[in-house]
């Protein structure tokens, strides 16, 4: 419940407006002054000196539309207790000090306290939907977008360049934490109105339904054990697998990318999104033709046969090539003319649907060496694990990718190009923060998530303020 206001003071809102102007006016008269003392030889020194008065200049100009727009609650002598309905008067203004992407705004607001409650209410802070914190949801908006791609420091010091604003890395270290603490993979995604928009412009003028591909795939990333508290002893650094999914559409002249999900978990958490994403229509195959893409690894395969059972499956082209150059390698010698051309006829097969052919001809083979034995009984396993998924040549035929490049590249934009940096070991659950924020950003949706972060923020600070009685101080 918000606080009532009744004001005891008629506003004249051109009067109020005339002397906001007058007010700043002659402040940024003051200014001038002190700028125009300073050597302005050249255009690095004028624009210098106005940023470092930025805050003067600015800060008081917010100020001035804040004193304009709010003269109401400015005004405000009375204020009805949302908690017990009891009428509070006035206890004076208390001036609060914000912080802002424009600069630092001193703001004089009335207070009140009521005692049965034992609770200090200050109205313009609700009204003008202010932050906790000192620094305001603008200045933590800017902090999150350069601390999810660079290092905290040098984040910082690009803010201070480019704003004047003074911050630290450990600020943009919690604002980056802050923001995404609570977001989820429906967050970052756009709705199931947005894809559909797309599905169906894709398929214009299309005689049949277009590709909807779920690219699979997992990349390490350096983590440490995370301490109780900052005092203790850092943990020794390890290896963790951020597993992630890729989906966009695919027709034969256009790809359309559509969401990206990176975590650290394991299998089962990377499932659980998919599921999430699932059973909230994100996954279209009703009106396109769903097809996953993905290396050999058995955990990406039995979770996608549990959440998508009906989807075309393809394995990885260049992963399956791989293990075809092993056998040729260890059998006729790496590089030599017989491995080539064993391997160019044994693609040649898995295109042409010939799978049994391949692994007849491998039974056949009389193995060089026990190296070479070893990497055909590899081969015949992983072929016979994979057989459903190797029809190479049908896939591209009915449009489909049948290589995980796309979720490739996804893994080095998203992951890799900020997390694997020199000396660079994250507690597992900072990683994950900083992932949401970057596939966000992937995803056309950073500004929704912030915009959601401010919003969730306020709902709190609201039921905070409409909580029943609890300690408090008329002098906060």
């Amino acid at each position: 419940m918000s606080a009532s206001v009744h004001s005891i003071t008629t506003v004249d809102c051109q009067a109020a407006g005339s002397l906001w102007r007058e007010a700043y006016l002659e402040k940024l008269d003051t200014i001038m002054d002190t700028l125009e003392s300073r050597p302005m030889s050249h255009l690095g020194d004028i624009t210098g000196s106005i940023l470092e008065n930025k805050s003067g200049i600015l800060g008081e100009l917010a100020w001035g539309l804040i004193a304009c727009h709010q003269q109401e609650l400015l005004a405000q002598e009375i204020l009805t207790c949302p908690h017990c309905g009891k009428l509070l008067k006035k206890r004076g203004a208390h001036s609060r000090q914000v912080e802002t992407l424009v600069g630092t705004i001193r703001i004089e607001r009335p207070f009140f306290y009521c005692a049965p409650c034992k609770k200090g209410l200050y109205p313009m802070d609700e009204a003008l939907g202010l932050a906790p914190e000192v620094r305001q949801y603008d200045l933590q908006d800017i902090e999150a977008w350069l601390g999810s791609e660079l290092p905290f420091e040098t984040a910082a010091e690009a803010i201070e360049r480019c704003t004047g604003q003074t911050t630290s890395a450990h600020t943009v270290h919690d604002a980056t934490n802050a923001i995404a603490q609570e977001i989820t993979i429906l967050d970052v995604c756009p709705t199931r109105e947005e894809i559909e928009a797309k599905v169906k412009r894709f398929s214009q003028g299309k005689f049949r339904r277009p590709v909807l591909m779920l690219a699979v795939d997992g990349a390490n990333a350096p983590v440490r054990p995370e301490p109780s508290g900052r005092s203790e002893k850092r943990g020794k650094n390890d290896w963790r697998e951020v597993k992630g999914f890729r989906l966009y559409l695919l027709d034969p002249n256009d790809m359309e990318h559509i969401a990206s999900w990176h975590q650290i978990g394991t299998d089962e958490d990377l499932a659980a999104s998919l599921r999430q994403i699932r059973d909230a229509g994100l996954i279209d195959d009703r009106n396109a033709r769903l097809c996953v893409v993905a290396d050999g690894a058995p955990w990406i395969w039995n979770r996608i046969g549990e959440i998508f059972p009906n989807a075309r499956e393809v394995l990885d082209f260049y992963h399956c090539s791989e293990h075809l150059h092993k056998v040729a390698g260890a059998q006729y010698g790496k590089g030599s003319r017989e491995a080539r051309e064993w391997v160019d006829a044994t693609i040649t097969r898995l295109f042409d649907s010939r799978i049994w052919h391949v692994l007849s001809g491998l039974e056949c083979m009389k193995p060089s060496s026990d190296e070479a034995k070893k990497e055909i009984s590899n081969l015949m396993s992983y072929l016979r694990q994979h057989k459903e998924r190797i029809d190479y040549g049908r896939a591209k035929r009915g449009g489909y990718h049948i290589g995980s490049g796309a979720i490739e590249s996804a893994n080095k934009f998203i992951a890799h190009v900020r997390l694997k940096r020199s000396g660079a070991s994250w507690y597992p659950t900072h990683v994950n923060d900083i992932l949401k924020l970057r596939c966000a950003k992937a995803n056309g949706l950073y500004d929704r998530v912030v915009e959601l972060y401010r919003k969730r923020d306020q709902e709190k600070l609201r039921l905070l303020r409409s909580s029943g009685p609890e300690g408090g101080s008329p002098n906060p």
